[in-house]
């Protein structure tokens, strides 16, 4: 996407700024598509150093590092964002994009092993060592129409359905219950 991207469409990223998040490939691939991204998360070193990459990039009209936001604001970004993207090399499940899909946006994540066994096909992919993969990707879900990102939305929520917390209490309860 050569154009500058609507000024009303950012993409947003929540969580810790730790080097393997891989936020600076991110942030690569949004100021290749000249995109906006949002940077939730609270203070820290390693959020000193994204800023000043951003300073060093001059990048401060494409990325915003917003900081702590209480539930209520997060929930209002999720919903506005074209989508929360998770570039992370490794986790141990991945929850925030859990959050944003239950929050009302589209998901791009790393196509790592785990994140491949918990979303299946309710997210969109990328190779997280690859710009131009992150960037295609986030690309594809600015050309997707209104309604077949609603569509999606609903999907994914539908989908994420499986997870709760409700069904993990009753079947650990189980599982304590027996060895008794």
């Amino acid at each position: 996407m050569n154009e500058t991207m609507n000024q009303n469409k950012y993409f947003i990223y929540t969580g810790n700024a730790y080097p393997h998040k891989n936020l600076e490939k991110l942030i690569e691939a949004i100021l290749l598509m000249n995109g906006k991204l949002k940077i939730v998360s609270a203070r820290s070193i390693f959020i000193n150093r994204l800023e000043t990459l951003i300073k060093e990039k001059k990048a401060q009209k494409n990325i915003e590092i917003v900081g702590f936001v209480d539930d209520n604001n997060l929930k209002f970004l999720y919903k506005n964002s074209v989508a929360f993207v998770f570039p992370t090399l490794a986790e141990g499940f991945g929850l925030p994009p859990m959050e944003a899909i239950n929050a009302g946006t589209l998901a791009a994540v790393s196509n790592i092993p785990v994140l491949k066994e918990v979303y299946e096909e309710s997210v969109f992919y990328f190779d997280p060592i690859s710009v131009g993969s992150i960037k295609t990707s986030l690309e594809n879900i600015l050309k997707i129409s209104e309604e077949e990102r609603k569509n999606q939305i609903a999907k994914s929520q539908e989908f994420l359905k499986k997870y709760s917390w409700l069904k993990m209490a009753k079947a650990t309860l189980k599982i304590y219950e027996s060895s008794i």
